[in-house]
């Protein structure tokens, strides 16, 4: 098993600065939670480039807002900053000084005095103005409590006046960077240890005494120094996240002498920012449940929690320090779902690299990379219905129902290796909630805690009650996110707003404000052709992906998203912390008691399983709603879907349950030419992702790489010789009833033959899709191209609502559900057209030499098909507690409508 060592090569065995200086380490490993009341003065001719000191640890280092930090061969003392404008004002307004004293000799001064008068007149008009005032647009003016300085209201840009190799000194001396080498790398096992064989189990919950003693988990001096390499990479990310918001913490930058590359600068106080960062984001761990009964009763103990990191318990943080650690101790990958509503999917007009998902995965992904962690990360989740009525549509709004679809193939559909689910419905953050969404929510966390053999989710979001059940009774990790809104500054002001961080902008408005916020063209930011010279595009593009009503703006995604990161690097930074302190008195490796999963994974299944009704009612409610058997709430649920984005595509499409032969995908056709999204960061805009993966040298070419490639929120990259990718507009994806006929129509018929035993039929063809088999949910997916039709080919969202299609004429389609283990299977149908009175659907079920023949008319469909929610149609077709056979093969088909009668079937489930 390799140690982590990240960019290794690029280092000798001993770390120097660029004045070949051997670093060294200060870590205080007796300072609580990180924070370090030593400061320093830096700059780079005495900064160790490799290694932050105690201030840095959890924050920038700042001694106060006087201090000058130098790069470059000679010391310098910054001008102040009056003398720097001063000098621009006498070169840009002579002019205007020769006019004021001309106006002033006493031939001119009664006429001046008029003047004045007059313009005095207008100011205290314009000043009387609300926020239109256009004050900040004539004057220079510095605050300095956030060291912002508007200029003809432009925020400003600290390093406007400084080169890029200037630019990269001062953030490496302000942040530190990554440079980290295994000395005993050549003496490390070369034959792989951390393995199920070595383990004696599948959790890989490796004994002390297993471990070789040259593996980097028992080599003291290797981990001493890979835990306080991480520590400070993890601070650096969470700075990286407050300055997105808050500004690099820099003023009065200069380039003093170009000659020699000197550069001076002033930093914040450390004290204010840090403190202001932890209120931003702080995550309240102290929530009981046990006195805590109800959400009212929570949000009396802990009033802003939605308004700043979350909550959860003490208990449950020690549950996700206990599944990094893991992660760290084994090498594994450390994998998270996303999933919700469509607003919290990114769809509705922004891009797919906007989502929540996406902003989390493209700043932590690397920074797991480092840790010799691979971080997965699945959005999974579908773009709105069309066709739907009005009734249907509010229905569909309320908490829960849209995640159903795939809830009852949960370990199938967002996989069985997940560590943590962040169920982040929109609509339920809004108060739309009732016992309906309470019980679809509760069945949806429990498929999600039992789908693992080998892991266990922590659960983020969802319903209270539920979360306090299953914290309770079965001793689930749970908590539930804020957005951090507690710590953006308010654009109380359109004048103003250019003095606030990019991202900040038009996030947070008051009353007399909101109509910026809620402007779309504020709200959102996208485009759907970018003019490289090459191939243009087969379909006209349109010029920005549409919006639709209630879509959330990409600047609440991307919070929503730098929470969501900030709580994983907080609870990373306290496993790290906790693993110092141990391995100081115990030695190395750590003790099995602190990282090992299978007992925790298994006391937790068990006792979801055993859950009764009085412990945790709500999923149990979902027979009397929607005929969903109670077995369901306690037994894992599995499937098959041609829907997409889904966990291990090639693995989950219902094409791998289906015995007919040549079932083929009908799609678009790929646009075959190169994709850029050239719409680079936007001016002064802090750029986290650089922050926090910053190295030794940016000139470097494989570092530049892997900084293009981890910005991958302001570029969507494809390679033009990617031929089984696809990806398609929203609007070409949400096609209406309609819509979906005309293209059943290319479905050609097939010669009638009398069948006496059941034969799989021709024709069957999977619709509605993406070609290939690698749309899993990932912003790295390569499998989600641009289909030719498409009117957004920069759109880049994954979800598809594809299905198998078949007529009257193309017979039975068969489909084998392997490993039932509590005697339940279902289908969900999507038809076109209305039914004739002569429509009959048939199935068959075969049970080892047992065949069970069902035949139903229009009416009895009607009867027995369940619609749990808009836009399903739950067939179940076998439903047996004491069957519990491991394979069964299910078979189907229309008759009595010609072709007029097409249906697709879009899941396979069963238990």
């Amino acid at each position: 098993m390799d140690p982590p060592e990240e960019d290794f090569d690029n280092f000798e065995p001993e770390v120097y600065d660029d004045f070949d200086r051997p670093y060294s380490s200060n870590y205080d490993n007796n300072s609580r939670n990180g924070y370090y009341s030593t400061q320093r003065k830096i700059s780079l001719n005495d900064a160790d480039d490799n290694h932050l000191d105690e201030a840095e640890l959890e924050g920038l280092v700042m001694t106060n807002n006087t201090t000058t930090s130098r790069v470059g061969s000679k010391s310098k003392t910054a001008a102040p900053l009056y003398l720097h404008y001063t000098k621009q004002l006498r070169q840009k307004c002579a002019p205007v000084i020769a006019l004021l004293s001309l106006a002033w000799t006493p031939r001119y001064r009664t006429t001046s005095c008029i003047a004045l008068l007059f313009i005095a007149f207008l100011s205290s008009v314009i000043l009387t103005s609300d926020e239109e005032n256009a004050w900040h647009n004539s004057l220079l003016s510095h605050t300095s409590s956030k060291s912002t300085f508007v200029y003809k209201n432009t925020k400003y840009d600290p390093f406007a006046s400084v080169n890029s190799n200037q630019r990269h000194y001062i953030l490496k001396s302000i942040y530190g960077f990554w440079g980290f080498f295994d000395g005993g790398a050549d003496d490390r096992p070369k034959e792989p240890y951390m393995t199920v064989e070595n383990a004696g189990n599948p959790f890989l919950d490796l004994t002390e005494s297993k471990f070789p003693e040259e593996s980097w988990q028992a080599d003291a001096v290797y981990a001493n120094h890979f835990q306080d390499a991480g520590a400070k990479l993890v601070v650096r990310a969470k700075e990286a996240i407050y300055a997105t918001y808050h500004g690099y913490g820099l003023k009065n930058v200069q380039a003093t002498d170009e000659a020699d590359d000197t550069v001076t600068w002033e930093l914040e106080n450390i004290d204010e920012r840090l403190q202001e960062r932890i209120n931003m984001f702080m995550v309240s761990q102290e929530v009981d449940l046990g006195s805590i009964t109800s959400a009212e009763a929570l949000d009396e103990i802990a009033p802003s929690w939605k308004e700043k990191g979350g909550w959860t318990t003490s208990r449950s943080w020690d549950g996700l320090k206990r599944r990094l650690l893991h992660a760290l101790m084994t090498n594994s990958p450390f994998t998270v779902v996303v999933t919700g509503s469509w607003q919290s999917m990114g769809y509705g007009g922004n891009h797919g690299h906007q989502s929540m998902a996406a902003t989390m995965e493209s700043l932590l992904g690397p920074l797991f990379d480092k840790l010799n962690v691979q971080l997965v990360v699945r959005a999974i989740g579908l773009p709105p219905l069309t066709g739907l009525n009005s009734q249907e549509e509010n229905d569909l709004m309320v908490g829960g129902r849209s995640t159903l679809i795939h809830s009852l193939g949960w370990s199938s559909i967002y996989g069985s290796d997940v560590d943590m689910v962040v169920w982040d419905d929109y609509n339920l953050e809004n108060g739309q909630s009732d016992e309906t969404a309470k019980a679809l929510f509760d069945l949806f966390a429990r498929q999600a805690l039992l789908a693992g053999d080998t892991s266990l989710p922590f659960l983020w979001g969802g319903d209270f009650d539920v979360l306090r059940n299953l914290h309770e009774s079965a001793d689930v990790d749970v908590g539930q996110l804020g957005n951090a809104m507690a710590g953006v500054d308010e654009t109380d002001s359109e004048s103003a707003v250019s003095s606030l961080e990019w991202a900040a902008q038009y996030l947070k408005c008051s009353s007399k404000t909101q109509r910026y916020c809620d402007g779309e063209s504020y709200k959102f930011d996208s485009h759907c052709w970018v003019d490289h010279g090459g191939n243009a595009p087969p379909t006209p593009q349109l010029d920005h992906i549409p919006v639709l009503p209630t879509a959330i703006g990409w600047r609440m995604h991307q919070i929503k998203g730098y929470t969501l990161s900030y709580n994983i690097l907080a609870a990373l930074d306290d496993a790290i912390d906790f693993w110092a302190e141990k391995t100081i008195f115990e030695g190395h490796p750590l003790a099995d008691e602190n990282w090992h999963m299978g007992e925790y994974i298994t006391n937790v299944q068990d006792k979801v399983k055993a859950l009764t009704e009085s412990d945790a009612p709500h999923c149990f409610q979902l027979e009397e709603l929607m005929k969903l058997p109670k077995r369901l709430c306690k037994s894992r649920m599995k499937g098959r879907t041609e829907h997409t984005p889904r966990a291990n595509p090639a693995d989950t499409s219902l094409r791998t349950v289906i015995t007919n032969s040549d079932v083929s995908v009908e799609s678009d056709g790929l646009y075959e030419g190169y994709l850029s999204d050239d719409a680079m960061i936007h001016s002064g805009e802090v750029n986290p992702i650089e922050i926090a993966n910053l190295g030794k040298d940016p000139s470097n070419a494989k570092e530049r790489h892997l900084l293009q490639k981890r910005w991958l929120r302001q570029r969507v990259m494809r390679r033009a010789d990617d031929k089984s990718s696809g990806r398609v507009l929203l609007s070409s994806m949400i096609r209406s009833t309609n819509q979906r006929t005309t293209a059943i129509g290319d479905i050609k018929s097939q010669p009638q033959r009398r069948l006496d035993k059941i034969e799989p039929g021709d024709g069957w063809k999977v619709l509605h899709t993406f070609p290939g088999d690698k749309c899993d949910g990932s912003i790295l997916s390569t499998g989600c191209g641009a289909l030719k039709s498409s009117e957004c080919l920069l759109e880049g969202h994954q979800g598809s609502r594809g299905g198998v299609w078949g007529i009257e004429s193309v017979g039975w389609l068969v489909l084998k559900a392997s490993g039932v283990e509590s005697g339940f299977v279902a289908l969900n149908l999507e038809l076109c057209n209305t039914l004739p009175d002569s429509f009959v659907l048939e199935y068959a079920i075969e049970n080892g030499e047992t065949r069970t023949m069902s035949t139903l008319n229009k009416e009895q469909f009607a009867e027995k098909v369940q619609m749990p929610v808009p836009g399903m149609r739950l067939l179940t077709v076998f439903d047996d507690e004491k069957n519990t056979k491991s394979d069964l093969v299910v078979s189907i088909r229309v008759k009595g409508c010609n072709d007029d009668c097409q249906f697709g079937v879009t899941h396979f489930y069963w238990s």
